[in-house]
């Protein structure tokens, strides 16, 4: 059973509407009754246990609007606003150092995301590595992860992000096609980013990561396979793959995107760019990110460790994460939170000396069981579960051998249920409306076994 040999009437589900499950419960059920004083007794109590924890600092400031970009962005090259921001940002790690008491937390990975944080000049990202040194030490950590925007760098800020202890730099790349990059005013052609790696660059890092966007204007199954083509070459040592989504009514610059450029055959693009990806060597890491098998990553696919964040797939050295920023959201414990998304709260907030929280849940008994089952089938595509607690998701579970293995406590996922994991998962997600997720790959089975 090959990933490429799933039929095509059972992927129709695939593009069904539906959670990432980067968390659960999902963003949509927090609420702003969740307060910053619950999220400080919350976090006082969990530091306590000084569990490892991962930090997340987003900075929103772009240099260019990307139209594809769902993230919470502004895009700004004025220096003085951006230090404006970065200013406040720096008070909020000292109200983060004001609360560990002056001692280190136990942070042991660092990303930073956003928006760009390589839109930051180099003093400015100076500015904001020293004042984490004073909560951690950065160069003794096991990872600092770096989004890079390729058109706005040098070798020479690459250079000095690794001085400061970044080990991992990641560009979004998204499409190498021409006419696809213009249709998202995004152009930048392989030679940039080759002039950007060569190999004195990328000695300085652990790894190299490549983001991929399927679903783009003007993309198709020829042009995908010649960027997945383009991309081998490169050899990156993770790839993330990921659909975009077009939400001109959230994202009012997505109306720049001509609906009919949409390609429709979004399923197929998937499969066939993991079939390639799979064939080039690489391991199939949680639903959709990609690794070489000497990665920290793939490594922990193979033994089972994989970690589930709002980052993504991680190699489960930390579960827990905090964040740093606007927007950023944080999960510890029982916990999940996400702080403002307007800079005036933002900043009003951290200039009265509180986190800048907007919303939250705090997770019920029956939220963690059912993130342990879901994380598990996600991360590591099998789960052990209470049979007489889940008897009911078990037995429609059961009604679909092609997509799942099932026995009275375990959950195995076959190969084509690796490409409808999103699907599997729903099933023992509480919080919405009891789906329709699965009817027509019921449907699809129900046929073949006749």
């Amino acid at each position: 059973m090959k990933v490429a040999d799933i039929p095509g009437n059972m992927l129709r589900s695939f593009d069904e509407p539906g959670h990432w499950y980067t968390s659960y419960p999902s963003l949509n059920h927090w609420t702003e009754d969740f307060s910053p004083e619950i999220h400080r007794k919350a976090l006082k109590e969990f530091v306590k246990a000084d569990d490892p924890l991962h930090l997340y600092l987003h900075i929103p400031f772009c240099a260019k609007l990307c139209w594809y970009c769902i993230c919470n962005i502004v895009v700004s090259n004025d220096r003085a606003k951006i230090q404006f921001f970065l200013d406040h940002m720096l008070k909020e790690i000292d109200l983060l150092k004001r609360f560990a008491n002056g001692d280190p937390l136990n942070i042991r990975e660092v990303q930073f995301g956003g928006g760009t944080p390589s839109h930051l000049d180099q003093g400015q990202f100076s500015q904001l590595c020293e004042r984490l040194n004073t909560l951690f030490e950065m160069k003794r950590i096991d990872e600092v992860a770096m989004e890079i925007d390729p058109r706005t760098v040098t070798q020479s800020d690459l250079r000095h992000y690794a001085s400061h202890g970044v080990t991992r730099i990641s560009f979004g790349i998204q499409d190498f096609d021409p006419k696809v990059q213009e249709a998202i005013n995004r152009v930048q052609p392989p030679e940039m980013i080759e002039a950007l790696l060569v190999p004195g660059i990328r000695k300085l890092f652990k790894g190299i990561n490549f983001d991929l966007l399927y679903g783009l204007p003007l993309q198709s199954l020829d042009t995908l396979a010649q960027t997945i083509e383009r991309v081998l070459l490169f050899r990156p040592e993770r790839i993330t793959l990921l659909k975009y989504c077009h939400a001109p009514d959230v994202r009012r610059h997505m109306k720049l995107i001509q609906t009919g450029d949409i390609p429709q055959n979004l399923s197929q693009m998937f499969v066939n760019i993991v079939q390639s990806l799979l064939d080039a060597g690489y391991v199939w890491v949680g639903l959709d990110h990609f690794a070489l098998s000497s990665d920290s990553l793939a490594q922990a696919q193979i033994k089972g460790t994989v970690g589930r964040t709002f980052n993504g797939f991680t190699p489960g050295r930390v579960r827990d994460m905090i964040g740093v920023g606007p927007t950023t959201t944080q999960a510890y414990g029982r916990i999940y939170c996400q702080s403002h998304y307007d800079l005036n709260e933002y900043y009003q907030s951290v200039n009265q000396g509180q986190f800048p929280i907007l919303r939250g849940c705090s997770l019920s008994q029956d939220d963690v069981l059912r993130r342990e089952v879901i994380f598990s089938l996600l991360c590591r595509q099998e789960a052990n579960l209470d049979p007489v607690y889940f008897w009911k998701e078990l037995k429609q579970l059961k009604t679909m051998p092609e997509l799942c293995e099932v026995n009275d406590s375990h959950i195995k996922v076959t190969t084509w249920g690796r490409v409808l994991l999103r699907n599997i998962c729903k099933v023992f997600d509480a919080r919405d409306i009891q789906p329709e997720h699965l009817k027509i790959a019921q449907r699809t089975i129900t046929r073949r076994a006749a």
